[in-house]
């Protein structure tokens, strides 16, 4: 196909070499009529389609060599390939007029030598004016490539760059949730062995989870609520009754996905703030609701609340909310309320996952 529209090309081209110095001296009147212009056409096609065709035969492969020069060597090396490209296709077409019993044998030499003045001059023009388009299409193209190349080469780096910064933000939170159990866990090793144990085996859990999640990125919210019920376990056989908490989250939206350990974090920051402080306790509430293209976590505690100028940076919120940039390129959030005498944290996770009922989310 591709030969085909070039071989088109060509005659197109080679008709107009043929017509342009027939109509130049029909208008320049060195034409006495239409039918001494029809003679020049004719002839014209002939030299036109003999030198065009072997200019289309040779000139690709002559030009590969003719780009390897330096600069200044190509514009003589193009200009003497059409000069020879002319005088060789003129021959075969003053051969071609004699065959036709347009011009007499005898008339082929002065017919040949009388020719190669315009035959050279059309040739030279014809070819400067594709050979300029072809380089410029060539420059387009390569122009092209190269920036397409350098646009996936940038969102690679975008990528592994994004990939490495939310590597170091989990290997943040890893360390920080495995202290905090290790604590937990240290305190019953003397007082209840058999709970320790048990507490080992959630530990256990909770790691297994942590280091398989890591790998994916996001996991459902089920998964998730597993998660934090295991850590308030854990917390219970520290703070006892001092550790109240209720989990609210409605039936159908736990196949929803939202990125790995982001309740327990919400939860440790809970205990923390308003449990660990408070020698009376506190009481922590779990919520999960969808709405709109997102899904709203919410932890909220009884304590004395504070606002975002208390996170440190790297640490627990703070490297949360990092996450949910790196993820989400600004489409998650994390903001920080007070509401009826209860400190509100909340996590706006997007969704385009698929409830139980198979209903698409976007």
């Amino acid at each position: 196909m591709r030969h085909f529209r070039k071989a088109a090309v060509v005659l197109l081209v080679d008709t107009a070499g043929a017509a342009i110095p027939a109509v130049l001296m029909y208008v320049f009147r060195l034409s006495s009529g239409t039918r001494d212009l029809w003679e020049h056409f004719k002839f014209g096609l002939v030299y036109a389609h003999c030198i065009g065709t072997l200019c289309f035969l040779v000139v690709g492969r002559v030009a590969v060599r003719i780009s390897g020069l330096r600069r200044m060597y190509q514009i003589p090396a193009f200009a003497l390939t059409f000069v020879s490209l002319a005088v060789a296709g003129a021959f075969p077409a003053g051969l071609i007029l004699v065959a036709l019993h347009w011009v007499g044998p005898d008339e082929f030499w002065p017919q040949y030598l009388g020719s190669l003045r315009i035959a050279i001059a059309m040739t030279l023009a014809v070819g400067a004016t594709i050979s300029s388009f072809e380089m410029l299409t060539h420059r387009l193209h390569a122009t092209t490539l190269e920036l397409r190349t350098r646009q996936l080469e940038e969102e690679r780096s975008r990528k592994l760059a994004t990939e490495a910064r939310l590597s170091s933000l989990e290997s943040r939170i890893h360390p920080h949730f495995l202290f905090n159990t290790l604590n937990s866990i240290s305190a019953l090793i003397r007082e209840d062995p058999v709970l320790a144990e048990r507490t080992v085996e959630r530990l256990a859990a909770l790691l297994r989870y942590s280091l398989d999640s890591s790998a994916r990125g996001m996991v459902p919210l089920r998964q998730e609520l597993r998660v934090v019920q295991d850590y308030l376990e854990i917390e219970k056989t520290r703070f006892g009754d001092r550790l109240r908490c209720m989990v609210d989250v409605p039936d159908g939206i736990g196949d929803l996905e939202v990125p790995p350990m982001t309740l327990q974090t919400l939860v440790e920051n809970c205990i923390k703030h308003a449990v660990s402080s408070n020698r009376f306790g506190g009481e922590i509430r779990v919520t999960a609701q969808l709405r709109a293209e997102h899904l709203l976590l919410e932890v909220s505690d009884d304590g004395p609340g504070f606002d975002k100028d208390a996170l440190k940076p790297g640490h627990g919120l703070d490297t949360l909310q990092d996450r949910l940039a790196v993820l989400f390129d600004g489409a998650g959030r994390l903001e920080l309320s007070q509401r009826d005498g209860r400190m509100t944290v909340s996590v706006a996770v997007p969704q385009k996952s698929k409830t139980r009922t198979g209903k698409v989310l976007v």
